[in-house]
Order: C-alpha cells, then structure tokens, then sequence
C-alpha cells in the first residue's frame, strides 16, 4: 500500500487527474477502474469517485499491487478486411471513413479484438507515439461501434493537441445522418438536456432530469433538421454541438424519436418494427466533419452514406401529407 500525502494545490483538481500526474505509467481510465474496485482510499473517507475534488492536504493510500503490469501493455497491429477507406490525408492528419461494426480503439480487456487503433498502427506504426495513451493512438475522438463515417486521426503530436483543443473548444463542426422510428411533425429542433452515467449499466448514458441531480449531469445540445418524413419514420441531419458519449442516441430516444435500430437506446415494443428492415446495425452515420487544419487551411470532409443504409431507405414508403 502506497501513502500519497497531497500538498498545496492552487485551485481544486479531480482525484483521478491528480493521480494520473503523480503515477507514472498509469492511465485515468485505469486509475477510474482502481477507484471504483476500492483499491485507492482516502484517508476520512468512506466512499469516493474518480470525480472527488481535492483541496489540498489530504492522505491518498493505492494498493500498489493493482498498478503493477505484469506485461507493457502492447497493440497488437491487425488488418481490417475491408480495410476503411482514407477520405483525406495530408503530413498533419487523416480523414478515415470507419465502417460499422468495428471499434475505434479497445480496452484493457480486449485488446486482442481488431480495432481501427489495431490497423492504424499496422499501416502507420509510427502513430505508436503519437497521442496521449498507446491504446488510442493518434485518435482525437471516437465513434460509437455501430456508427460508420468521418474519423479524424492525428498523425503527430503537435496535430494530436491541436486537434483535442479545437474538440474541446467545439470549434470542430459535426453533421450526423440518423433514421428515427418515428414521424417528427416540426421542421427541425434542438435536445438541450444534460447526460450522465447511467447507474444500471456503467456503459450506458441517460438524460438527467432538470432539479434532480443536476450538477452530476454534463450540458449536452444536439441540434436536428428533418430531410424526408416516412410512414413510420424520419430521416434527420444531426448537429451534435456537445460531444457527449452516446449523445446523439440518448438524446433522440429521449424525446420519443429512438434511433432505428440501435439495441441500446431504442428498445420498446414499436421497435419490431424494425425487424423487417433487416438492419444489422442502428442507422446512425457520420456524414461530414469540417474546421481549420494545424495549417490553417478549411478542411470540410463527407463520407457518403453506406449502401447499407440507402438500401433500408429505398424500403421505407414516403409519407404523404
């Protein structure tokens, strides 16, 4: 058991940060897990969050045990068949076109499982460096499993920051194309609820209720317009202008207007429905990414929406006013 005795702190800072600059080697994400399993204490405290606010003073106790990696943790390089198709690329970045059913980047406990990570580093091992975690390197954002389209990877460090930064600047513009069970009656719309950790399923999010745990919520807006109204259904372009995870899904099933075909989200007795559509993943895509390359240069990148999708489209009967 390892004693962390904290000194002066300027200004308050999270417990699984601090942590993550005081122990070498060691990811946040890892440092959450340790937290959650009751392996890092401190001192007076009966119970803790990865998100406890530090003042200063207080007396951390890690179990060192659950630090030590018996192996380096190693990406194994993999070839993805078909292999994604690169949309942009210049010497500060690429644009990939992620197909559906293929993660960005795994877990701890799933490394061996193919990966856009896994194939980036096969077809640029020097991406191996780049980034902040060896997991993901050179990604600057992700996409869900099932969602295909636009990925931006950084291909330096330089670009890695400067990309995280316009992300968490949201000066990075966004456009999903999504199909929704459902027929939306207004024009367009905006979803201005806050998202939280869901605590049935630690990897599902949900809309926090306004006055009822407010301040454990993280503002999310998601902006839509309706395309083409269906009988049953509604085609949408979506503008996420937070990038909360699952944001998009939450936030339409939310309002009564789930994603189609997505497991997660979109479970009720209308979604048989669904069936017959024969979708073997949610109709959720990634259409265009646009903002300032490091070089100062607009970069606006499409992917066009996957023959997949356009063929549940063409099954889909218009509606007719």
């Amino acid at each position: 058991m390892k004693e962390i005795s904290v000194g002066e702190i300027l200004k308050p800072l999270r417990l699984d940060k601090y942590l993550t600059m005081e122990i070498k080697n060691i990811s946040r994400k890892k440092i959450d897990f340790l937290i959650k399993e009751g392996k890092i204490k401190i001192e007076g405290k009966t119970k803790i969050k990865p998100s406890f606010v530090l003042k200063g003073g207080e007396k951390i106790y890690v179990d060192i045990s659950g630090l030590e990696e018996k192996e380096p943790i190693v990406l194994k390089p993999q070839s993805l068949s078909p292999e994604p198709k690169i949309l942009y690329e210049d010497e500060d970045l690429i644009v990939i076109d992620k197909p559906a059913g293929i993660i960005v980047h795994p877990s701890l406990n799933n490394l061996k499982l193919p990966s856009i990570a896994s194939w980036l580093i096969k077809k640029y091992p020097f991406l191996s460096e780049v980034g902040e975690d060896r997991l993901r390197p050179g990604i600057v954002h992700r996409l869900d499993k099932e969602t295909s389209g636009v990925l931006v990877v950084a291909k330096n460090n330089f670009s890695f920051n400067y990309l995280k930064n316009l992300f968490k600047e949201r000066k990075i513009r966004k456009k999903y194309i999504a199909l929704v069970r459902g027929e939306i009656k207004t024009p367009e719309g905006e979803i201005n609820l806050p998202l939280g950790r869901s605590k049935k399923s630690p990897m599902k999010r949900k809309v926090i209720i306004k006055n009822q745990q407010v301040q454990r919520g993280k503002a999310a807006l998601t902006k839509y317009r309706v395309l083409k109204r269906f009988q049953g259904y509604t085609l949408l372009e979506v503008i996420p202008e937070t990038g909360r995870t699952h944001q998009i899904r939450v936030h339409l099933a939310s309002i009564g207007f789930p994603v189609v075909g997505d497991r997660f989200y979109g479970k009720s007795k209308s979604s048989e429905q669904d069936k017959d559509l024969n979708l073997s993943r949610h109709f959720l895509h990634a259409q265009e990414i646009a903002f300032l390359s490091p070089k100062g240069n607009f970069l606006k990148i499409e992917s066009p929406l996957p023959l997949e999708l356009k063929g549940i489209l063409q099954k889909l009967r218009p509606k007719i006013d």
